[in-house]
């Protein structure tokens, strides 16, 4: 029996999602510049025909996962629009992000490895557009909230606090404290703390 066109409309999405999560796994451990596309079709079983078919290039291939991971990021602000107790957004927002740090590892590593990428820089920024500069409002938000004394200034120190355990939970692995440095982060930010 012929597939209808929902089966191959389902069987074109799964190709495209393998396609994608393939290219998010080789770019975050071989480096954008490293990882061809041969390489990604292999890997995802599939011909470099069909991979072309679905992307037109590396450089299309990559925006897109990289779309992807600032849709996935984004995704953290809307699960805080449920909580409405500053304090406890974030509380929350570190839970989220240790969560995401351990559950989205490649992600992680990608954007980790594509920041240091300078021939890719350009295609980064154009993609993020402003999403950095709106995650720091929102933050700022929520710390003018707790009558933080300078939300700009804290928001910004709050980010690199969680970029830095970031990074150090990437490159250190299991010996970094992980479940102290999150109790700590959660202590240092929580409602007896800071009133």
């Amino acid at each position: 029996m012929p597939r209808t066109k929902e089966q191959f409309e389902k069987i074109r999405e799964e190709t495209r999602a393998k396609i994608l999560n393939t290219a998010l796994e080789l770019f975050a451990k071989k480096g954008y510049s490293n990882t061809s596309i041969s390489e990604i079709a292999k890997s995802a079983m599939i011909s470099k025909g069909l991979a072309y078919n679905y992307f037109e290039s590396k450089q299309k291939l990559m925006e897109e996962v990289i779309q992807i991971l600032f849709i996935e990021m984004g995704s953290m602000f809307s699960i805080l629009e449920t909580t409405k107790d500053p304090f406890e957004k974030v509380q929350v927002m570190i839970d989220l992000m240790f969560d995401w740090l351990e559950d989205k590892e490649d992600f992680w590593r990608l954007y980790a490895s594509l920041l240091m990428q300078a021939e890719i820089k350009e295609t980064i920024e154009k993609i993020s557009g402003n999403f950095l500069e709106e995650m720091f409002k929102e933050i700022e938000k929520i710390f003018r909230k707790m009558k933080i004394k300078n939300p700009v200034a804290e928001a910004k120190v709050f980010g690199a606090i969680l970029d830095g355990m970031g990074f150090h939970i990437l490159f250190m692995g299991n010996s970094y404290p992980v479940k102290k440095m999150r109790k700590f982060l959660k202590d240092k930010y929580s409602r007896k703390n800071l009133l």
